[in-house]
């Protein structure tokens, strides 16, 4: 399992189109468990409407996981959604 760690950009927050952006992205890896966490919450990426339920705000941490074969493919390619949305910066990664 890996995960990766991002400082919220946006001052809107997390918002629709990136977080469809995100819940695309993360339908490439249905062989991996995808999650998303953000103020001691907890959800799938595999789902829209769970993922908007965080309310992520600008100046949070938004920490994605990935547990599976493809963990690192599917890690990359949501950070390079993270990084084109302008959604965050990366802050940690283990």
């Amino acid at each position: 399992m890996l995960k990766r760690s991002y400082t919220l950009l946006d001052p809107d927050g997390l918002h629709a189109r990136p977080a469809n952006e995100l819940v695309y992205t993360a339908g490439r890896y249905l062989d991996c468990a995808l999650f998303a966490e953000f103020d001691g919450r907890r959800v799938t990426l595999h789902s829209i409407l769970g993922f908007l339920t965080l309310t992520a705000r600008q100046g949070g941490v938004l920490t994605v996981t990935a547990d599976g074969p493809n963990e690192i493919e599917a890690l990359d390619a949501l950070q390079a959604v993270i990084e084109r949305e302008g959604i965050g910066q990366l802050i940690e990664a283990s």
